[in-house]
């Protein structure tokens, strides 16, 4: 079974009050919020001991912050962050909140595209779990549609299909992607 993760830089957040498992019979996935780089630092090496395979970080997570959380692993797991295309980057830096947040992650065993939501004072954040690239591009419409502020999606999506996904939004809402 892959174990994956995403994880995400939120006020206030912890794997305790700010998390998920998804497992499906193909895959377990975990989407969870930290408060600070510790605590990033400290769940990674639990997921490492664990052995998930992937982690994908937000945005906030620059090449620096990644690169010490990939230094803190044991195993072969594989760590990568959301980055932006500049034109995209323009749309996030414009923006005056982070509040409602929406993250697309296309993973195996997926049938239909499953919803959840972690919530809290300071962030909401809607993920959808997608079989493919047709349910990806849905789900990010249903999201901007929604009113999020901003997408992120997994790191599926290399630079074609990330465009693919901002076409999708008509451009409406930032989107970054760890497979850029």
């Amino acid at each position: 079974m892959f174990k994956y993760a995403f994880i995400e830089e939120a006020e206030g957040a912890s794997p305790e009050n700010y998390s998920f498992t998804y497992e499906n019979s193909e895959s377990c996935s975990f989407v969870a919020g930290v408060n600070d780089m510790d605590m990033a630092e400290e769940l990674v090496k639990k997921l490492d001991q664990e052995g998930y395979e992937l982690i994908d970080l937000c945005g906030a997570f620059d090449d620096e912050r990644a690169q010490r959380l990939r230094k803190a692993v044991k195993g072969d797991m594989e760590i990568l962050h959301v980055n932006y295309f500049p034109e995209e980057q323009k749309k996030l830096d414009a923006l005056d909140s982070f509040k409602e947040f929406g993250v697309v992650i296309v993973m195996d065993g997926v049938e239909d595209t499953q919803k959840f939501e972690l919530r809290n004072e300071e962030c909401n954040t809607y993920v959808r779990f997608t079989k493919d690239l047709e349910a990806a591009k849905a789900a990010a419409k249903e999201l901007t549609d929604q009113g999020v502020y901003f997408i992120e999606i997994c790191s599926y999506f290399d630079e074609e299909k990330t465009r693919a996904i901002i076409d999708a939004v008509g451009g409406k809402v930032p989107v970054g992607s760890c497979g850029i």
